[in-house]
């Protein structure tokens, strides 16, 4: 097993509490500048330089160094609080850990330690390095508490524990330096659309969606003091920019709110926003909005905010506007009426970024003054969260969802009986009974347990499902004897998941498909969008094999109490010929990778082969014995836990041979979030890729260098594509690049667009010299009009004499996962079952014109397709579409993804699919 990498409470102290050494130095007594000064922004060093130097000086703060960053730089916890409360800061994460698990605790001794314990709040900015606002506000929020001796602070720092936490350090170096690299102020940019690469290394904005996972390092930093150490019973997650037309967004959201959280989180929430705006207006700041104001709502369970909800804490989300030049507010007419929406609307008027600190720092008084007031109740209701899920997870539990719903009305109109109306808008009232037959229902009972299969052919992305719920506080067991349950025999070792536990609500939004509600602005109208993705649960994207327990499970077992490492997988056979691995699990991709880069052989059987009274299915590797091959196949076997088989002959059959991929991973200036999730999963799996721009690809000759060319989602647009082919949260902002001159010469040959000018034809030349192009996305769609492939839209409809794609209002499917077939003869699936779940976001799919030759579709929907997890509307209208295409050319071939097979490293379940088609590419090339 791997170390959990439990930053203990001070094991990674890096200053202890000073005494009082002299007054408390301002910001820009150490740092040169004021925080919310026009055209400054702050960097990661200075918040170090300064938090440090006011422990130097200060008993009332403490710095914990909570983990390395991607580009190794200490991540830094600054811990606010009274001398005497920090004094006892063992005692009181002890207390605040304690109620959060709330395990073997009754509920007077909850409230005995609620009165002795002290509220904890989390506090961050900076995730999104951009949001400049936010790394100044914490800065100026740690020196606030520490410096005020007002009657408000002292009650703050005496009954609440600060811990304050820069999210993305990297990120905000990198913005800060490229800012303020320009010396005239005056000459410095409005924003940042120069920055030339992404502000998280790998991600960029996306690490506010890496909750669930928590691949990144900071992720797992933030999630191990979230969920593991600390438990604070607030999260305040600052970002910026507000809705147009007004100053900043707070709580409460709008619905829908997911329906595996319990509902006092939801009541918390509410009343820590009235707080706020309450605050806000007594101050007269003006332009608070909440709920409809904007479209954040509390379903996704990705965000470092929305994950809180799924953990029993109260997640605060704040949008400021501001940049670091003075803006105008724009004057939007319809919130210059007051409603519960925003009651207080502000006027257009000129506006600093110091006006916008100002906010926060109201907002920060008012969240830790809410806390300071409510300490036991906070304390004690993340406790009350958690018995709760404890007793749900015991006992027959269900949860309401759209589908009971309509499972209710069904049921009333099935025995004839007629509706009621309400005086309730829109809702009717049927007979009680049908509430006890779909909610009593035995069959529609909550999981007690999930067995995880111990049998599934790509265990080792089951033990990484498994990690991600160890790193976000779930609680794992293994059966330390053999059981039964649903009637099946499971062994010693088979790990399972008891729901009956605090983070009940975030275990089965980890399993459980999402439920998301038909939500149009009216009937028949446009569907009205979600802040994120509506389906995504990652059991069904990693393809994990589980089974549901229904009924209490007897099992003897132990608690996991580190991350998993992966079981050793067996050897077997004495054959000195060589060695047969499955191509089921991802890690034998690692396998190939590791084996080529030495150049050891390795080749993929064509046909099923028996060895030994076993079969080895298409795609098995063969790999020749060698001193090199044997010490890296029998390694790669413990350590990526793949079974091999030692064989005394080479299979008999059809096999092809694999080659070293050289790939050409396109980005463009300011970076693709798409690129760094690949580039990530690339890393993870160990293959070779080299990253191109634009002007790489317009140059051509690209044959000479690369057998595959991967153009991401987002890569490629053409303006007649986009309909088909843009989600909601794959691409990037807009196509504006500074001009040269403006910029660092390296960064320079950098500029440029993929276009069907200049593009297109190197990488038509490319692919008729044998070359593969992967176009995903966006970019497939974009790729089959420029270069003319026998494809069109399979859900376009005529529209004034031309193909379109439908409206919304007939079809949408925003971010959700649809369940699609396998061609299981072609080689692009190999290693795959007959079905494949994908992330479906509104993406391009096709059918093949008449007479298209030299075409294959492995990966279809055949008939309606499943929706598997989230919100389609006119699913119907992919039956028969094409989602995965091969089209030959020339001497190579283009292949063309439609929806996503490598979204945000969560898809594992279909990573075979983009593996494959490298593998494919470099073998094809070079035939």
């Amino acid at each position: 097993m791997k170390k959990l990498a439990a930053v203990t409470a001070f094991a990674w102290l890096i200053t202890t509490s000073a005494a009082i050494a002299g007054p408390v130095p301002t910001p820009k007594e150490v740092l040169g500048h004021d925080m919310g000064e026009d055209r400054y922004v702050a960097s990661y060093s200075e918040t170090a330089i300064y938090w440090k130097r006011l422990a130097e000086v200060s008993d009332r703060i403490k710095l914990v160094d909570i983990g390395p960053t991607v580009e190794k730089r200490r991540q830094l916890m600054a811990i606010v609080s009274s001398p005497e409360n920090l004094a006892l800061l063992d005692k009181y994460k002890d207390i605040s850990e304690r109620l959060g698990r709330a395990e073997g605790l009754t509920d007077e001794q909850a409230r005995a330690l609620a009165a002795e314990g002290k509220a904890v709040i989390w506090v961050d900015g900076g995730i999104h390095a951009s949001e400049t606002l936010t790394h100044s506000a914490i800065i100026q929020q740690v020196y606030d508490l520490v410096n005020s001796d007002d009657a408000e602070a002292k009650r703050i720092r005496d009954n609440v524990i600060i811990l304050f936490v820069a999210n993305n350090p990297d990120g905000q170096e990198l913005v800060a330096n490229w800012y303020m690299r320009i010396k005239d102020p005056a000459k410095r940019e409005a924003g940042f659309e120069s920055l030339p690469k992404l502000y998280h290394a790998y991600v960029g904005h996306d690490n506010n969606r890496d909750f669930y996972m928590a691949e990144m390092p900071e992720t797992q930093n933030i999630t191990r003091v979230l969920f593991r150490d600390w438990r604070p019973q607030v999260v305040l997650n600052q970002h910026q920019t507000g809705p147009a037309g007004t100053v900043v967004f707070i709580p409460p959201f709008r619905d829908p709110f997911n329906f595996n959280f319990d509902p006092l989180v939801m009541t918390s929430l509410e009343e820590v926003g009235a707080a706020m705006q309450s605050r806000l207006l007594a101050e007269g700041k003006r332009g608070g909005t909440s709920r409809d104001g904007a479209h954040y709502d509390t379903w996704y369970n990705g965000n470092l905010r929305s994950i809180s909800y799924f953990h029993n804490a109260i997640g605060i989300l704040t949008e400021t506007i501001g940049k670091p030049v003075p803006i105008d507010i724009e004057l939007v007419p319809e919130r210059q009426l007051p409603g519960n929406n925003q009651p207080a609307p502000i006027a257009p008027q000129k506006w600093h970024i110091g006006q916008s600190l100002e906010y926060s720092m109201t907002i920060n008084r008012a969240v830790l003054s809410y806390a300071a007031a409510n300490r036991e109740k906070l304390l004690f209701n993340i406790y009350r969260m958690g018995a709760n899920s404890i007793a749900r997870g015991s006992e027959d539990s269900w949860t309401m969802t759209p589908t009971r719903v309509a499972e209710m009305h069904t049921a009333s109109a099935a025995t004839g009986a007629k509706p009621v109306a309400t005086r309730t808008r829109g809702s009717s009232s049927i007979e009680p009974r049908f509430y006890e037959a779909v909610m009593r229902n035995p069959a529609n009972r909550d999981a007690r347990a999930y067995v995880i299969d111990p049998g599934q052919r790509d265990y080792p992305t089951a033990v990484r499902f498994l990690n991600a719920l160890i790193k976000l506080g779930v609680d794992v067991d293994r059966a330390s004897a053999p059981f039964s349950a649903n009637g099946r025999k499971y062994p010693a070792g088979t790990y399972f998941v008891r729901t009956a536990q605090a983070y009940r609500p975030h275990i089965l939004d980890m399993f459980e498909p999402q439920d998301y509600p038909e939500n149009f602005e009216y009937p028949g109208g446009p569907p009205i969008p979600p802040a994120d993705a509506t389906g995504y649960t990652p059991a069904i994207q990693m393809g994990i094999g589980f089974d549901r327990v229904l009924d209490p499970l007897d099992v003897s077992s132990e608690r996991v109490s580190t991350l998993l490492s992966n079981s050793p997988g067996r050897i077997v056979g004495e054959g000195k010929a060589g060695y047969l691995v499955g191509h089921g699990a991802n890690n034998s991709f690692i396998l190939s990778n590791r084996l080529l880069k030495v150049g050891q052989p390795v080749s993929w059987l064509s046909q099923p082969v028996s060895v030994a009274g076993s079969v080895a299915e298409p795609g098995a590797l063969w790999v020749p014995a060698s001193p090199a091959a044997t010490r890296i196949v029998e390694s790669a076997a413990s350590e990526l836990g793949l079974d091999v088989e030692r064989v005394s002959a080479a299979p008999a059959g059809e096999r092809t041979s694999m080659r070293r991929p050289r790939v050409a991973l396109v980005d463009v200036y300011g970076g693709l979030m798409p690129t760094g999730w690949m580039r990530w999963i690339f890393d993870q799996h160990e293959f070779p890729f080299t990253i191109v721009y634009p002007q790489q690809l317009d140059a051509g000759k690209l044959r000479k260098d690369f057998d595959v060319v991967i153009l991401p989602h987002a890569a490629f647009q053409l303006q007649t594509a986009r309909a088909s082919g843009d989600g909601m949260f794959r691409g990037r902002g807009d196509d504006k690049q500074p001009k040269p001159e403006d910029i660092p010469a390296e960064y320079r040959g950098w500029l440029g667009t993929v276009s069907a000018e200049k593009t297109i034809p190197a990488l038509r030349a490319f692919v008729d010299a044998g070359g593969s192009l992967i176009a995903m996305g966006g970019s497939a769609q974009a790729v089959a009009q420029a270069m003319g492939l026998p494809v069109e839209d399979a859900v376009a409809e005529a529209v004034d004499g031309k193909s379109a794609r439908p409206p919304r209002s007939k079809f949408y499917v925003p971010g959700a996962l649809v369940e699609a077939s396998v061609d299981p003869a072609s080689p692009l699936t190999y290693g795959l079952s007959g079905k494949v779940d994908l992330f479906f976001d509104d993406s391009p799919v096709w059918k093949l014109k008449p007479g298209a030759a030299g075409v294959q579709v492995p990966v279809r929907f055949a008939g309606v397709p499943k929706l598997r997890s989230g919100w389609a509307h006119g699913l119907e209208r992919l039956d028969g579409a094409a989602a995965i295409v091969e089209v030959d050319r020339g001497k190579g071939r283009i292949v063309l993804f439609g929806p996503e097979v490598a979204l945000r490293a969560q898809t594992h379940g279909a990573f075979k699919l983009l593996f494959n088609a490298i593998y494919l590419g470099a073998d094809h090339g070079r035939r």
